[in-house]
């Protein structure tokens, strides 16, 4: 939406993780103590979300969970814009159809159970929200129209194309001022106006670069709407002399052919006060703003209700494994926000409903989360309260589980524990000494290969077997044993093999009673095994005797 190919006249400020990002500004303090206010483009949300398809119920509604869900566990503050009822009719040669009710009503019930603000804007959410940026009232802009920009937005972010984990942040005026943008917009054209004819959006940047727009835009500036026509006429005249003679700046050549293609009326007197004075709550008089979000507590039963009620998988253990992907990470967030803001001094009042239970248990583990491409999260390990658990099942009355559902649940509600990525700048700052009590890796790499020996053996396909510490003649005297043997297994027809086996002692019995143990390598029961090959290794400090079947491979 907004200006074809916009984008792409930007360069981004920043590309990083949506995580990383939202916790930058927590060790400086140079933000809100809860993490950057965002202003979110609802309807953009809902527009998405509408093509969303899913073997599921209300498919639209599962996708707007999911992405307040993915909202709700990081560091921040959001706020929701909606488009109000003075909305343009006419957008892109199209007839704005207003976003269902449903989902519209669905939408912001979801929002209310998740505990996050929304605000509906008189005319565009676009223009709303950037003048809420424009007056300190959130941070960015998180939205994937570019008429964000064309509207003056400070600062905005957006999905990058090729992850969902990932955004770009751009910065206003980084490379064209907001009226440089709407000229773009006019010449090209974008929501409100088809431009000129035959104008790509490389050819607008050039006519834009000359600065025949900000003699527009001055002259609109020093009138008033009633001499606008007569502005917008003469400054066409200009246009058009310049395009069709001599070209200007960029415009190394004249363009009569698009000259030729210009509307008697353009620019439009009504897509010109679209752009340089849209609707907003500040431009119909009241000049009432929405305060600055604060996080909240989610309203777990409503929450729950609502998922009984939208979702397929509305029964117990489905909201219950929902809730450990989408709602409880963001209670441990908001436990997180409410010790950091104790230990910064700044505890306030609304602070303390942040978090009503302790649910952070202990950190698992700590490395980079790869779908992020960053180290910005670690591995925490979350018991849930009963009280919250009692929150759930007290909302609904299950009539959609199932046997098979309610052994599940018992079976969970045993342990009540969930693991979930959490910001790790966050954490350190909130509780510094969070990962004392992290196991090393190198210790748990070792487990998990003991564990993976132990069930190999039992499977037979990979015997690994200590031997004893042997004297060196010896060593030397089985050494050579190994090397015939070998050769002989080698030599001998693959139908013989499993006929023809021979076990090698590798002990004496000098050894086994100098050590009190049996060190001999017991008979292999290899008349079932039809091997490929066998490959015997000793080490100095052990033999390894290792049998590989065709399974596995030479």
């Amino acid at each position: 939406m907004g200006v074809k190919g916009g984008w792409d006249l930007l360069n981004p400020a920043d590309s990083m993780s949506l995580v990383e990002w939202s916790a930058q500004n927590i060790s400086t303090g140079t933000l809100h103590n809860s993490g950057p206010c965002i202003g979110v483009d609802a309807s953009g949300w809902m527009f998405a979300a509408k093509y969303h398809y899913g073997q599921t119920k209300s498919p639209a509604q599962a996708s707007l969970f999911k992405c307040l869900g993915c909202l709700f566990h990081l560091p921040v503050s959001p706020i929701f814009v909606f488009d109000g009822p003075k909305c343009p009719l006419n957008k892109c040669k199209k007839n704005i159809t207003k976003t269902s009710d449903w989902l519209t009503a669905d939408f912001k019930r979801l929002l209310e159970g998740f505990g996050f603000p929304y605000w509906d804007a008189p005319g565009e959410a676009e223009a709303e929200l950037a003048l809420l940026s424009n007056n300190d009232r959130i941070n960015v802009v998180m939205s994937e129209d570019f008429d964000t920009m064309v509207f003056g937005a400070q600062r905005v972010i957006t999905d990058e194309s090729d992850s969902k984990y990932m955004i770009k942040v751009y910065e206003k005026g980084a490379q064209f001022s907001p009226n440089e943008l709407i000229m773009i917009a006019l010449l090209a054209g974008g929501d409100y106006d088809d431009g000129i004819q035959g104008c790509g959006i490389q050819t607008a940047v050039d006519i834009t670069l000359t600065g025949i727009g900000e003699r527009l835009f001055e002259a609109l500036k020093a009138s008033t709407v009633e001499n606008y026509p007569t502005i917008a006429s003469m400054w066409c005249q200009d246009l058009y002399a310049m395009l069709d003679s001599q070209g200007a700046g960029r415009l190394h050549s004249r363009r009569h052919a698009l000259a030729s293609h210009i509307p008697l009326d353009f620019p439009k007197v009504s897509v010109l006060i679209q752009y340089i004075q849209p609707l907003t709550s500040q431009s119909t008089g009241s000049f009432t703003l929405p305060a600055a979000p604060v996080p909240c507590p989610p309203d777990i039963p409503k929450l729950a209700w609502l998922c009984k009620e939208l979702f397929i998988w509305g029964h117990l253990m489905g909201i219950v494994q929902n809730f450990c992907d989408h709602v409880f990470p963001g209670l441990a967030i908001r436990e997180l926000l409410q010790d950091l803001h104790k230990r910064r001094g700044v505890m306030q009042e609304s602070d303390m409903s942040l978090s009503s239970s302790a649910i952070i248990s202990k950190v698992c583990s700590i490395h980079a989360n790869q779908r992020e491409r960053s180290d910005s999260e670690i591995f925490i390990s979350l018991v849930i309260p009963h009280a919250v658990i009692t929150q759930i099942t007290s909302s609904i009355d299950g009539v959609y589980n199932t046997d098979i559902t309610q052994n599940s649940l018992e079976q969970w509600l045993e342990k009540c524990e969930a693991r979930v990525w959490l910001s790790h700048v966050l954490a350190l700052h909130a509780r510094p000494n969070i990962l004392d009590d992290v196991e090393h890796p190198t210790s748990n790499t070792a487990k998990k290969h003991k564990h993976q020996n132990s069930c190999n053996k039992e499977k037979g396909r990979r015997i690994e077997m200590p031997g004893p510490t042997l004297p060196p003649q010896q060593s030397k005297r089985v050494d050579t044993k190994v090397r015939e043997e070998s050769e002989h297994w080698r030599e001998t027809p693959a139908g013989q093999r499993a006929r023809s086996v021979e076990v090698i002692n590798i002990s004496s019995d000098e050894d086994e009673r100098a050590t009190g143990k049996n060190c001999r390598v017991d008979v292999l029961e290899m008349s079932n095994l039809k091997l490929s090959s066998r490959n015997i290794h000793y080490l100095e400090s052990g033999e390894i005797l290792e049998l590989c079947t065709d399974d596995e491979g030479t």
